[in-house]
This record gives structure tokens, C-alpha cells and sequence, in this order.
């Protein structure tokens, strides 16, 4: 997409675009005013061919980073089922696959981040911090490791502390597989794990059992978690 710069745009003008990307892609997308998009596996993303009038709007259902163009006088706004986000220029990852897993991470610059239902319970994040979404509680903010959130954009899994639920639903998204937990008291055990993408299945699960604490294996298109 490239610029129109016609401020003179009408609704007939502009055309609703939607991008999908499916398991095991991801996708970089520019949007018409400069802002880059880098979509994880099975996201979407919608968005208008040309931004008019006082903000930048779209919409989005799994997870993106954004490095959003700059422009003071019209804000960019990030729309999940559960959270509205409001940037002005900055690098931020949003996630929003499920309601326990529903975050927006800042990288740098500043955000406000408020519940779609209601608006009055919003925060301001500032460079380091994450936003988890909490229904009918306010947002939990914590310092983290920006590192656990963007890495997969440059084509690495990793994780730092983070539970195993986590961490395997991530796997399946990129692998194609289900994940089934036969030891359910897994499901929350905190774990460190670094693999590259493009790395095959079978050596994304040896790394997950090289740690000694869980038994996976792989059965047709279902992971097991012994």
C-alpha cells in the first residue's frame, strides 16, 4: 500500500481490506500510512485501503507487532474483542488469541490500553511494560522480557518463565497440531524454551523432553504432554 494523500477521500473511496494468516505462516504487511505489521500464524488482521478522517483504525484477532508510523495529530487505534489500544507512534506487540492470554507488550514510546467494554478502566504502559487483560478486573502491568514477545517475528520461539500451556499451544499454531495435556498439572509449569521456527517438529519436541521434567510425543497430528 502506498500513500494516496487525498484528504479528500470518501466512504466510497476506501475499501475494507481483511489478511489471514493460517497455521504455520506468518506474514509483513505496510499498511498506507507506513506502519509495518508483522502477523503471527493464524491471525488476522482488518484494515481500510487509505486512512482518513481523526484516527488510524484497525481490527485484529490473534497476534501482530506493530511499528506504527508517526502522527501526532491522528492516533492509531488497535482493536481486539477485549481491549482497545491507542498509539501515537511506538512499537508494541498485541496478542489476543484467548481471554487468559490477551496481552499488549510496549517496546518503546507510549500507549494507552483500555477495555473495550469499559473504557473507564484503562492504563498507560510505558517502554518494558505488559498489559494483561482480566475480565471485569483491572489490567495487570508487570515489567517483562520483551524478548519472550517479539522474538517470533525475527523466526525464533522463545519463552522465559512462561507456562507450558503456553508454549505448546504456540507450537501447534506453527506446527499444524493439536496439543493434548494427559497430565494436567503440567499445563501450568513455568518453563524457559528457545527454538528457531524453521526448525522441523521433531526437534522442537526433543528440545521440550531434553529438559527432563515432561514426556512429549507426537502421535499422528496431536502432541501428547505426559
Amino acid at each position: 500500500y502506498t500513500a494516496k494523500n487525498n484528504a479528500d477521500a470518501t466512504g466510497d473511496d476506501i475499501e475494507m481490506h481483511r489478511l489471514s494468516t493460517p497455521r504455520g505462516r506468518d506474514f509483513k504487511i505496510t499498511l498506507e500510512d507506513g506502519t509495518v505489521v508483522w502477523m503471527n500464524a493464524e491471525s488476522s488482521l482488518e484494515y481500510p485501503s487509505q486512512f482518513t478522517g481523526p484516527t488510524r483504525a484497525v481490527r485484529l484477532k490473534g497476534e501482530a507487532y506493530f511499528k506504527v508510523a508517526k502522527n501526532a495529530e491522528c492516533p492509531f487505534i488497535i482493536s481486539t474483542d477485549r481491549m482497545q489500544i491507542q498509539v501515537l507512534g511506538t512499537e508494541l506487540n498485541v496478542r489476543n488469541y484467548a481471554s487468559r492470554d490477551s496481552h499488549v507488550t510496549l517496546i518503546n514510546g507510549r500507549v494507552q490500553v483500555s477495555d473495550s467494554e469499559n473504557r473507564e478502566n484503562a492504563v498507560f504502559l510505558k517502554p518494558g511494560e505488559d498489559a494483561q487483560w482480566r475480565e471485569n478486573e483491572t489490567f495487570a502491568v508487570k515489567d517483562v522480557d520483551t524478548d519472550a514477545y517479539v522474538y517470533w517475528k525475527d523466526g525464533y520461539f522463545y519463552f522465559d518463565n512462561m507456562p507450558l500451556m503456553d508454549v505448546t499451544q504456540e507450537l501447534g499454531r506453527w506446527y499444524k497440531i493439536n496439543v493434548v495435556f494427559e497430565n494436567k498439572e503440567l499445563t501450568d509449569m513455568r518453563i524457559r524454551y528457545f527454538c528457531v521456527r524453521s526448525e522441523t517438529l521433531e526437534r522442537a519436541i526433543s528440545l521440550l523432553n531434553h529438559m527432563k521434567k515432561i514426556h512429549a510425543t507426537l502421535s499422528g497430528n496431536t502432541l501428547y504432554i505426559r
